[in-house]
């Protein structure tokens, strides 16, 4: 079962969260047909959510909404402290040169900005925090965010390695934070452990499991397990009643067009990239039902 692990040192001014979330993020780029670029950029914004979500509470969600101006548009991520995680961004099919040979997701992003939003249970609205784009790579920009809007230092290191079809074959990584109170001595010395760590990719490669993934930037400090079950998994709230429900949002005149073109239409769930089928004869109840209102 993959999950997200959790881990404390003992002295508790550092807390860490790593986990390998390939199977979710295969499920979701495949089911959004998303390209190498998008791949790589929900890749590492969703791994990123279901890191941070397994610091919050019971029910409990965390959104990271990247806005910037290059060519993927926005980029969103979600995930719940359960691990139920989702994802999308506005060109899925979007590309840029290679730089160095690698995929460039900098200069996909572009300039732009993060929103974070954390949402609970009963809430009236979620807390929003906002910040710049600083790399525009989304691991450093997630660890300025932290700095920035809770006064965290934090170490942020996010994987996703393609195969030679442009499809996931592993992803995966850790979040490491330093809590209020911990001594320079702590800082320093995982500052050293953190400065002779391997690219998280070489341990994504070795099929290391998420202990190792953290022990590749903590060193020699005791870090201890919390108990965190869930399984992570990719997960969208999109059903039939809601899409059709979103068909009647249309409006009367372009739900009389579907009917004229007398088929069955297809509908993409921008979210998550399943595809519902609304039939001609509920689409002519949808439309009866704009008659009955008048």
């Amino acid at each position: 079962m993959a999950r997200v692990h959790r881990f404390y040192s003992d002295d508790l001014f550092i807390r860490a969260t790593s986990v390998i979330s390939t199977e979710p993020i295969k499920e979701m780029c495949a089911l959004q047909k998303t390209g190498p670029l998008a791949t790589m950029a929900l890749g590492r914004a969703v791994t990123a959510a279901l890191l941070m979500a397994a610091q919050l509470r019971d029910r409990q969600v965390v959104g990271l909404h990247f806005r910037g101006n290059g060519p993927l548009g926005s980029v969103y991520a979600e995930a719940s402290y359960e691990g139920e995680c989702r994802g999308w961004c506005d060109a899925p099919d979007a590309n840029v040169p290679l730089k160095d040979g690698r995929i460039d997701v900098a200069a996909g992003m572009g300039v732009g900005i993060l929103n974070v939003i954390r949402s609970q249970p009963f809430e009236k609205a979620p807390h929003v925090g906002t910040v710049e784009l600083v790399s525009s790579e989304i691991g450093d920009d997630i660890a300025y965010y932290l700095q920035q809007s809770h006064q965290i230092p934090s170490v942020v290191a996010l994987g996703v390695i393609l195969g030679e079809n442009g499809k996931v074959d592993m992803a995966g990584g850790v979040l490491i934070e330093l809590m209020p109170g911990a001594s320079e001595t702590v800082v320093s010395e995982l500052e050293k452990f953190v400065a002779q760590a391997k690219p998280l990719s070489s341990l994504l490669r070795d099929n290391r499991d998420p202990s190792d993934l953290l022990r590749n930037y903590s060193g020699s400090i005791k870090m201890s397990q919390a108990e965190h079950p869930f399984e992570i998994k990719y997960s969208c709230r999109c059903t039939q009643d809601r899409v059709e429900r979103s068909v009647t949002m249309l409006g009367r005149d372009e739900v009389s067009r579907m009917v004229e073109d007398a088929r069955d239409a297809d509908v993409r769930c921008e979210f998550c990239g399943r595809t519902y089928r609304v039939t001609l004869i509920r689409l002519k109840e949808i439309l009866s039902g704009f008659a009955s209102i008048n």
